[in-house]
């Protein structure tokens, strides 16, 4: 919704405005000209900064609707169809829109959508692009699903020439996007509450790159043979898109690019982790389709500084550094924990499971993926949005997880306690999760 004497009279309310993409929604509707106002269960620091533009509720009650008189309702993917706001919506008749297809509508306000999508990868890589795009003078507006260091935000207001945005499988949301060009970084299992099988999640995405009109796609996915897209781009090994040359100086990579058979540059990076070179080779993929020049690339990813709670350095505790990653499948701990012991010898391993389902389905992989590090604490699970489920649970992974020094803490201001205690044996403490732990240790943790 962008500002115009058609729309300038309507008032927007998003219930689970403090979900990172729905946060960002909310402030480009406002920007469009819009009367916004939201709700989300709980406070948090999103929360308390779009209190500074808008009307937010914390806790959900259909006294919120009634106040704010909104002529449209958007709702995450996460509220339940209970929820007391969106069920006195539909009783009043006052349109609701899911977020996914929120965004879908949105994207039509732009001349050039690229999305980006894939199981992992997308935040970093989306804010890749972005900062590539910021330096070339492109005024992009981008929608990105975490808070990018060097912007300090989730979102971009720019121009309508460019919308960068990440493109989420769940709930096959991504298939509401019709893109000026569709990125996959790359595809694996995850997400199965939402599919029937692996096929079926690799249709989705063959349904979303046959939706855009130009594509960038890992080499390496099987889904390549599914695009009717004419214009295909790919990366990775015997991709269009190639890093050779690795080299690895202290935990941030440099390596040389070739699109085809042609040379482009040796690119440096400062963020950790080999991941970050593919991340990195699909920003330059997306930046080189679009015209940008080698330079303005190479300026904007090695000033590159990540997103928050992407490795991110956290400060010392009892004279140990703590990181937090986001990584909560187990191809990205295997990555991250990989990437952490090259430097650090004795890692304190702290993990925080996220959702039932996605460690019921991948336990097999979760269990042995912590090899690793010296020690692993096992945190109780962040549900979001689901009911408990023992084969998924965290006491179920602690059983079955292969480590020989492991701990089940089920109490946050014990699990507090023990890390402070046990810090001066280790040399590097991770933390990784994509639920509340993070702020659990930003909170109650005392830096040094």
């Amino acid at each position: 919704m962008r500002k115009s004497k058609k729309n300038n009279g309507n008032r927007v309310f998003f219930i689970g405005v403090g979900g990172i993409s729905m946060s960002a929604l909310a402030k480009l509707t406002k920007h469009g000209g819009n009367v916004v106002a939201g709700s989300d269960a709980q406070n948090s620091h999103i929360v308390e900064s779009l209190k500074t533009q808008f009307k937010v509720f914390v806790g959900h009650n259909e006294k919120n609707i009634k106040a704010f008189k909104p002529n449209l309702v958007v709702y995450s993917g996460a509220i339940n169809t209970n929820n007391v706001e969106l069920k006195y919506a539909i009783e009043h008749n006052i349109p609701t829109m899911e977020r996914s297809k929120f965004l879908g509508f949105m994207c039509k306000n732009y001349k050039n959508v690229i999305a980006i999508s894939g199981t992992h990868g997308k935040t970093t890589t989306t804010a890749m692009i972005t900062e590539i795009f910021l330096k070339s003078g492109l005024n992009p507006t981008a929608h990105i699903g975490g808070e990018v260091k060097n912007l300090d935000g989730n979102l971009v207001l720019g121009g309508t020439d460019f919308f960068i945005t990440e493109a989420c499988e769940y709930k096959k949301s991504f298939e509401q996007i019709f893109s000026t060009l569709g990125v996959v970084t790359n595809i694996e299992c995850d997400h199965m509450d939402c599919y029937f099988n692996i096929e079926d999640l690799k249709n989705s995405f063959a349904k979303f790159l046959n939706q855009a009109k130009c594509c960038l796609v890992n080499n390496s996915c099987d889904v390549i043979s599914n695009i009717k897209t004419k214009k295909i781009f790919t990366f990775g090994k015997n991709g269009n898109f190639r890093a050779e040359n690795l080299k690895n100086k202290n935990g941030c990579y440099s390596f040389d690019c070739y699109f085809n058979n042609d040379y482009l540059a040796n690119f440096k990076l400062n963020v950790m982790g080999k991941y970050n070179v593919q991340n990195a080779l699909i920003a330059i993929g997306v930046a080189k389709i679009f015209g940008i020049s080698t330079n303005v690339i190479y300026d904007a990813l090695i000033g590159f500084n990540g997103v928050k709670r992407r490795n991110e350095n956290l400060g010392k505790v009892n004279g140990t550094v703590v990181f937090a990653d986001y990584c909560h499948h187990p191809t990205e701990i295997v990555d991250s924990i990989e990437n952490f012991s090259k430097i650090y010898k004795k890692i304190l391993c702290v993990f925080q499971p996220h959702t039932y389902s996605r460690t019921k389905t991948l336990i097999n992989d979760f269990v042995v993926a912590f090899k690793k590090t010296k020690k692993l604490i096992i945190f109780k699970t962040y549900a979001a949005r689901e009911e408990y489920v023992l084969e998924g649970s965290e006491t179920e992974l602690f059983k079955r997880v292969k480590h020989k020094n492991k701990q089940l803490i089920l109490d946050e201001n014990n699990l507090i306690s023990e890390i402070k205690n046990q810090a001066q044996n280790f040399d590097c403490i991770l933390i990784l999760g994509a639920g509340d732990m993070y702020d659990i240790a930003k909170s109650n943790l005392k830096f040094d």
